[in-house]
């Protein structure tokens, strides 16, 4: 065995114990204490006197965890927390890519209908905010015709109020599905738009004809997840990112109802 053999053996060695460290770590942290009330299981969906039981703390998680593996908690900490957002990341690329190959056509038309200044860029966002809104109204609205429905006339009917709630529910669930359609649709082409804004730039101007434009659509993606990830703008550039996506497709389709006529 040369020496280069012997550094790489000890490397891949220092590796292995190093994740089973941490490994052992976050058994330790997350493993159920002997108490009587921490075994039972709380039944948070059905039983209304039960909650989640608190998170733990880094504090809290070292007194759990003995000897120098304290000192490993913090590093275990920041591992998961990487760990789900890099999966939270590579979700949102996988859906953008697979709506770039499965509705392309769709993706190009929506595209294409939110080119323009910056007015018609404000037009397709307060179209978004305004179909949100439109939305949430009509949701709250048919719910509560429902239930009162549902209370009132099928009280003593054979097929009775649960069923019919489940029906219910079935029905806007199935709604719910051809709208987060839209949405990917509408956010692909909006990833889109965002790589192409920033490739007519100065400085990665020169990049515009060797990029194909799905590696643009995914370095728009992956902008538009980064900002929705920062604490005070998020839930600001979230609900901007929403509100431009259905507001593109609403515009496209607007615009093919148009040319029909």
């Amino acid at each position: 065995m040369t020496q280069r053999d012997i550094v790489i053996v000890l490397a891949t060695l220092a590796v292995a114990v190093g994740l089973s460290a941490i490994l052992f770590v976050g058994a330790a942290v997350t493993a159920r204490t002997a108490a009587p009330e921490a075994i039972a299981r709380p039944r948070v969906f059905f039983d209304s006197s039960s909650n989640l039981p608190p998170g733990l703390t880094v504090v809290d998680a070292q007194r759990r965890v003995a000897g120098p593996l304290q000192a490993i908690v913090p590093l275990q900490r920041g591992i998961s927390d990487t760990a789900r957002d890099a999966a939270g990341l590579f979700l949102t690329l996988l859906l953008t890519a697979s709506t770039l190959v499965l509705a392309n056509d769709q993706v190009v038309a929506v595209y294409r209908a939110s080119l323009g200044d910056w007015r018609s860029q404000a037009r397709v966002l307060a179209a978004g905010f305004v179909v949100i809104g439109l939305a949430i109204s009509t949701a709250a609205l048919a719910w509560v015709v429902y239930l009162g429905f549902v209370t009132g006339a099928l009280r003593d009917s054979p097929v009775g109020a649960p069923a019919a709630l489940q029906v219910g529910m079935t029905a806007f669930a199935v709604l719910c599905v051809f709208a987060l359609l839209a949405l990917l649709v509408g956010f692909a082409a909006t990833a889109w738009r965002l790589g192409d804004a920033l490739l007519h730039t100065r400085a990665l101007s020169r990049f515009q004809t060797q990029l194909p434009a799905p590696v643009v659509a995914l370095a728009g993606a992956t902008i538009l997840f980064i900002l929705w990830q920062i604490p005070l703008v998020g839930a600001v550039a979230l609900a901007a990112i929403v509100a431009y996506a259905i507001g593109a497709v609403v515009t496209a389709r607007l615009i093919k109802e148009g040319v029909a006529t």
